[in-house]
């Protein structure tokens, strides 16, 4: 029997395996010969994109039949990762089942196989029964970065560790009404106090002891270091690379030349040109993602450092020295995420810091088309006098220098408004902002 035709019968002999359902939108699947759409789904390792996957099988399974669809996965190592076993694929499973009107073929982890894409465009345009579901941990499936020879043809699903509504899912937490927790707010900030610091990844949440989850964050990173990362991009200085991303994980602000010279400190040779490559790599596999200063002058926005933030907190938790028990990081880094969930729903929305030449920083400038729409402060500790203080003044000057007055600090647990200089500032607690997005 070819591997082919074991990979079919395997998986209608096995199904789908048991999966909490998460935030999907199944009405946005097009299956229409008329209208031929390719399904992308992207996002970091372990993420859960295969799960969804079911979940979009279970789905399409009720109208078309379970006969009628086929999932492989990638990373097998039993499949060959050459453009053979794709080119075979439909022929094979032909063989095997016989004719179909419909057939829906979900490939997981599409990017093990070079120039899959060619493939792909080829059986979306003269197969008109066949309905392709693809994904990858790569942005190059993402609706942005899809290959020239797709675009106009994909349909994206970008998948993130799990937000915080899904979290609670996950923990059997029952939500209720988000107006009245005042009975459940102490469960409900162990919760989130969970969540933050040690994030989304459903397999992550799912395990117990903060050991076990440490276990699994740490063979994450080592994975998309030198698999994602050092394998896929032919890397060959892997000890720079991976002393690299420490570095970008410790830093509130980075900069290459800085980088650059901080890793020559050590006695790590590494050139300024792989450095910038290390950084797009990242990003690529969604590992990090990077914020610009506001300014309406490119120079500056290339001038002034860069903010990295990563796609999951549990690796500043577990494999950053630096922010592994900072709060006031980790509520940033978890509001940029959410920010960057929004941005594949918006293609106008940008984000950017903002700082000025005294110092004055706004965490957060949501700017869409020419206009500046909200400011966003994140504070833990928006009690301390000081520390308030110093918040409203960065947003009054920001308000005032970029014309916007929607001004919101996300807090830990206060909320309220702050009236200075005929301007009013929103407080609002973390738990509910992540709630409402």
């Amino acid at each position: 029997m070819s591997t082919t035709r074991t990979l079919i019968s395997e998986w209608h002999k096995n199904w789908i395996p048991t999966y909490i359902k998460r935030e999907f939108d199944s009405t946005n699947i097009l299956i229409n010969p008329r209208i031929k759409k390719i399904h992308t789904f992207s996002g970091c390792r372990r993420s859960g994109k295969t799960y969804l996957m079911y979940q979009a099988i279970d789905e399409l399974t009720k109208d078309y039949g379970r006969e009628n669809v086929f999932y492989f996965n990638l990373e097998d190592e039993r499949i060959e990762r050459t453009m053979r076993f794709l080119t075979n694929l439909i022929p094979s499973i032909i063989s095997h089942v016989g004719p179909r009107e419909r057939l829906l073929i979900f490939l997981d982890e599409i990017q093990n196989i070079p120039n899959w894409d060619r493939w792909v465009r080829r059986i979306n345009d003269t197969h008109v029964g066949v309905f392709l579901f693809i994904s990858g941990s790569s942005s190059k499936l993402s609706a942005k970065e899809i290959p020239s020879s797709l675009r106009g043809r994909c349909i994206n699903f970008e998948v993130f560790p799990l937000k915080f509504e899904e979290f609670l899912k996950f923990k059997d937490y029952e939500l209720g009404n988000v107006e009245y927790l005042d009975e459940k707010r102490a469960e409900l900030l162990g919760l989130l106090e969970e969540y933050m610091r040690f994030g989304g990844f459903p397999e992550v949440v799912l395990s117990t002891g903060e050991m076990k989850k440490k276990a699994l964050v740490d063979d994450y990173f080592r994975t998309i270091i030198y698999r994602d990362l050092a394998d896929k991009y032919n890397v060959r200085n892997r000890s720079a690379l991976a002393e690299f991303i420490k570095l970008l994980l410790g830093s509130r602000y980075f900069s290459i030349n800085k980088s650059f010279n901080t890793l020559r400190g050590t006695g790590i040779r590494v050139g300024k040109s792989a450095l910038f490559n290390y950084l797009r790599y990242a990003e690529e596999v969604y590992f990090s993602f990077y914020m610009d200063i506001y300014s309406p002058k490119a120079k500056d926005r290339l001038r002034y450092p860069k903010k990295a933030y990563f796609i999951d907190n549990s690796f500043l938790s577990f494999i950053s020295l630096r922010f592994s028990g900072d709060m006031g990081k980790l509520m940033e880094n978890l509001v940029a995420i959410q920010l960057r969930r929004g941005l594949s729903k918006n293609a106008l929305m940008e984000v950017y810091y903002w700082k000025d030449t005294k110092g004055r920083e706004i965490d957060f400038v949501l700017k869409e088309g020419l206009t500046v729409k909200q400011l966003i402060q994140v504070c833990y500790n928006i009690e301390d006098r000081e520390t308030k203080e110093r918040e409203l003044k960065s947003l009054m000057e920001g308000s005032r220098e970029l014309n916007c007055n929607d001004l919101l600090i996300i807090t830990w647990d206060v909320e309220g408004t702050e009236r200075r200089n005929d301007r009013t500032v929103t407080l609002t607690p973390l738990w509910k902002w992540l709630l409402k997005q």
